[in-house]
C-alpha cells in the first residue's frame, strides 16, 4: 500500500451518484428534444397552411362576387338579391361590397342589407370600403327606418288578382273554416 491513499467509501459513492444524476439529466433532455421534434410540426409549416387557407378563401370570395355581379348584369332585383343572400347565411359585408363593385344601385343594396337585419354601422362601413360616397351612404341610411325597412315603393308594383267570385258576397266568417 505504498503510494496509495486510502479513499473513503462515502466519497466514492457520492461522486458516483453525482455523475449518474448528470447523465440522467442529459439523457432526459435529449429524449425530450427528440420527442418534441417528432411530435411538433416544424416552425415554418404553419405559414404555408395559412397561406393555402387564405388562397382558398380568396378564390371562393372571387367566385361568389362574380356570381353576384352576373346576377346584377342580368337585371335581377338587387334589393331582393342582397336581402336573400344575407338571410341564407352569406357574409353581409362581402355581399354589400360585391354588389356595389358590380354596379348595383346603391340604394337598393343598402336597403336589401338593412332589411336582412344587418346593422347600419356594418352596412355603412362595408359600403364605404367598397368605394361608395360616404355622404350618399349616410343620406340613404338616414331614410331607412329603425326596423331596417326602406320606405320606398318597389321598382315594379305587384299585380294582385282579385279573389274568385261566385260567393254570395259579404264578409267571410272565420267560424266557417
Amino acid at each position: 500500500m505504498i503510494g496509495s491513499k486510502k479513499t473513503n467509501d462515502k466519497t466514492v459513492y457520492y461522486v458516483y451518484n453525482q455523475c449518474m444524476r448528470e447523465q440522467r439529466i442529459i439523457s432526459l433532455t435529449v429524449f425530450l428534444l427528440i420527442g418534441m421534434m417528432l411530435v411538433l410540426p416544424p416552425a415554418n409549416a404553419e405559414p404555408y397552411r395559412v397561406m393555402a387557407a387564405d388562397s382558398a378563401r380568396l378564390k371562393k370570395q372571387e367566385v361568389f362576387c362574380q356570381q353576384i355581379q352576373d346576377k346584377i348584369r342580368n337585371e335581377q332585383n338587387v334589393r331582393n338579391l342582397v336581402k336573400t343572400d344575407i338571410q341564407i347565411g352569406h357574409d353581409a359585408c362581402e355581399e354589400i361590397k360585391c354588389s356595389i363593385k358590380g354596379r348595383g344601385d346603391l340604394q337598393q343594396v343598402l336597403c336589401g342589407a338593412s332589411e336582412a337585419g344587418t346593422t347600419k354601422d356594418v352596412v355603412s362601413r362595408c359600403a364605404i370600403d367598397a368605394g361608395a360616397d360616404p355622404k350618399e351612404v349616410a343620406a340613404i341610411l338616414n331614410n331607412i327606418s329603425e326596423t331596417g325597412l326602406c320606405n320606398e315603393m318597389p321598382e315594379k308594383p305587384e299585380v294582385i288578382d282579385p279573389p274568385p267570385s261566385g260567393g254570395s258576397g259579404g264578409f267571410i266568417s272565420p267560424s266557417r273554416f
